[in-house]
């Protein structure tokens, strides 16, 4: 049987430090996981899962690349509290990042209270969370740059929020609003550059049983 030489940087021949670097290096590479950016191969949103595909593929000691194996059942981050949350409706071919936990999370997933780790697997992409990001795909629409912004990727659907101001922007569509009842309290509201608010008139009419015009 031939022994393959293992793989270390010549420089370190007949240094035991150096070799033991090697030896760490290595086994940090393959043995540890921690961060990397990741595309959704598929989503599901009842139980908030995803399978995701890491981006980076592992380099190997001939000079190829070899694409890592697809992690499946990771939870979806979604940034929440307080009885609210935000959820995006992911897709494959999206965008993220996936993160390894430092212990098996299993059970604490099945209770989310207190748990041990099940195994003594750590840092592993088995146990990570995928956090969804648009990278590059966006650009913020125009004039909200120093807002704080929900939007389309397109930028035809607009949510900005600024300190003295609320912007609603929707392209060509229709804006819904489902209540049980609408309240709007303010001095002025205008719809199409008209005044439609408590204070606004309707000219050139006589009392009576007639119908007016419309606002002016």
């Amino acid at each position: 049987m031939t022994l393959q030489a293992p793989n270390q940087d010549q420089s370190h021949d007949g240094s035991l430090a150096g070799i033991t670097g090697d030896v760490l290096a290595r086994w940090l590479r393959d043995k540890v996981d921690d961060m990397l950016p990741a595309r959704v191969v598929s989503y599901d949103d009842a139980t908030n899962r995803a399978t995701v595909q890491p981006m980076v593929m592992v380099g190997m000691t001939d000079g190829s690349a070899l694409a890592r194996p697809n992690v499946a059942s990771v939870p979806v981050f979604r940034y929440g509290g307080g009885g609210f949350f935000i959820r995006f409706p992911l897709r494959p071919g999206d965008l993220g990042w996936i993160k390894a936990n430092d212990r098996d999370v299993s059970l604490y997933l099945q209770a989310q209270q207190q748990t041990r780790p099940n195994t003594r697997r750590s840092h592993s992409f088995s146990d990570g969370i995928f956090f969804p990001d648009t990278l590059r795909q966006w650009a913020i629409a125009g004039g909200d740059a120093d807002a704080l912004v929900i939007q389309s990727l397109d930028g035809q659907t607009v949510v900005a929020l600024r300190q003295d101001a609320l912007h609603l922007r929707q392209g060509t569509s229709q804006i819904a609003v489902t209540a049980s009842a609408v309240d709007i309290t303010a001095p002025l509201l205008r719809h199409n550059g008209v005044n439609i608010g408590a204070t606004h008139v309707h000219g050139g009419v006589t009392a009576g049983g007639a119908n007016t015009g419309v606002p002016a």
